[in-house]
């Protein structure tokens, strides 16, 4: 008997798991997944479910490799170069907003509103229906929104992000082989980091912290991490605090410090809920310079992906001066999968979030071995504990604690 072909592996794992998914939203009267305009803009599978949720991304897997393989290898080489022009045309003209979502509009009032002539309204349209899903053109020349124009058209948040990711992101990524500078300060022809860049043009650098104050996850931190047996806590170069807030109001004995630099505090400590004043601290730090707070856990998210290794160990070097026995460095990011998990969609998100970290600032995501390299050449004081992902959480909780140099010096 011959063995069955990957394709049709996939085909049948595709129904099956698909099916499986199927039967848990209609048993439970939830909406089918659709692009329809009033659709639910995510899947609606508790968190809890981990069986459902394992369905889906299977299903994404697959999916994804039996689309590679029946497209073949030629056609994979194909560059779609003309893949977000239709996007971006989109974004600038404010083409989402030209019609309330459950309304329908024509080209001409679409061409009226924005100001481009019809014709280009009709080929940009036709193509981000295409090739995105935006729009819907189930009448000839009638458009209506579909589940992302609507979704766009009710969101600031989502605007912003499609605009950072288009404007910053995709420029820098064409210049991302040049090894000497980041992509993204090539793609501005400036000879500066990504932060400087911002830092002189603060209408950029506001879209572009608005991208990432989206993201206010503990992401597993505070299940999975004992804070009952800690006093204190600094959240280095933290923004608006989310992290330290929740800990704050979870476990109401810790004391919170939120260091970032000086306009990111100033808002953040407006922005604080009354009930959290005293307990949460905001304050102006540069994690370049020496660190003047002495706590039990110094935490960092998402902060060391962005620096080249000899400006994180600096950044550790800098806390060693205030540092008790005993007192814990939490790093929170994600870690670079091994050969055995590389196929799966996390998998996926961690490489690309790698080289994005590449073309912005010449930075990186890290493999599990380099953690504990990093902390060594830091300083020998530091012993590193080890990383544990908590389930369904995308970041690991990488941690050392500082032995201090006393008792370096008296085992030599």
């Amino acid at each position: 008997m011959a063995s069955t072909t990957r394709i049709i592996e996939l085909s049948q794992l595709i129904a099956r798991e698909t099916a499986k998914v199927d039967d848990f939203l209609s048993s439970r009267n939830l909406p089918t997944p659709s692009l329809d305009e009033d659709a639910p803009q995510i899947i609606p599978i508790p968190e809890d479910v981990t069986g459902i949720k394992a369905a889906r991304l299977a299903v994404m897997e697959a999916c994804s490799e039996l689309k590679e393989l029946m497209t073949g290898p030629k056609e994979l080489l194909k560059f779609k170069w003309t893949d977000y022009a239709s996007v971006k045309a989109v974004l600038r003209f404010k083409l989402e907003q030209s019609f309330d979502v459950g309304q329908s509009t024509s080209f001409e009032a679409m061409s009226e509103f924005s100001g481009l002539n019809v014709m280009n309204v009709r080929r940009l349209v036709r193509h981000a229906i295409i090739n995105h899903h935006f729009f819907k053109e189930d009448t000839p020349g009638v458009i209506t929104h579909s589940a992302l124009t609507a979704a766009l058209a009710g969101s600031e948040s989502m605007r912003n992000t499609l605009i950072v990711e288009l404007d910053e992101f995709w420029p820098a990524a064409a210049k991302v082989t040049n090894i000497d500078a980041s992509g993204l300060s090539l793609a501005n022809n400036r000879n500066k980091s990504m932060f400087d860049i911002f830092a002189e043009e603060p209408a950029r650098g506001g879209r572009f912290g608005r991208y990432f104050s989206q993201d206010k996850t503990a992401d597993g931190l505070l299940e999975n991490y004992p804070w009952t047996d800690k006093a204190t806590m600094v959240d280095v170069g933290g923004s608006h605090g989310s992290v330290a807030i929740s800990i704050a109001e979870r476990f109401p004995h810790m004391r919170c410090y939120v260091q970032d630099l000086k306009d990111t505090v100033v808002e953040g400590a407006w922005l604080l809920p009354a009930g959290l004043q005293g307990r949460v601290t905001f304050m102006e730090h540069d994690f370049f310079t020496e660190q003047t707070i002495t706590a039990d856990v110094y935490y960092f998210k998402s902060i060391f992906h962005n620096w080249a290794d000899k400006y994180c160990i600096k950044i550790l070097q800098k806390l060693v001066p205030v540092l008790k026995k005993g007192a814990r460095i939490i790093i929170h990011e994600r870690i670079l999968p091994g050969l055995e998990s590389l196929t799966t969609v996390d998998a996926r998100r961690a490489i690309n979030l790698d080289v994005d970290m590449l073309q912005r600032l010449n930075a990186q995501q890290r493999e599990m071995h380099e953690w504990p390299e990093l902390f060594r050449w830091a300083h020998p004081g530091f012993r590193y504990l080890g990383a544990r992902q908590p389930p369904g959480a995308i970041r690991w909780i990488i941690e050392a604690e500082w032995q201090g140099e006393d008792d370096l010096m008296g085992a030599r």
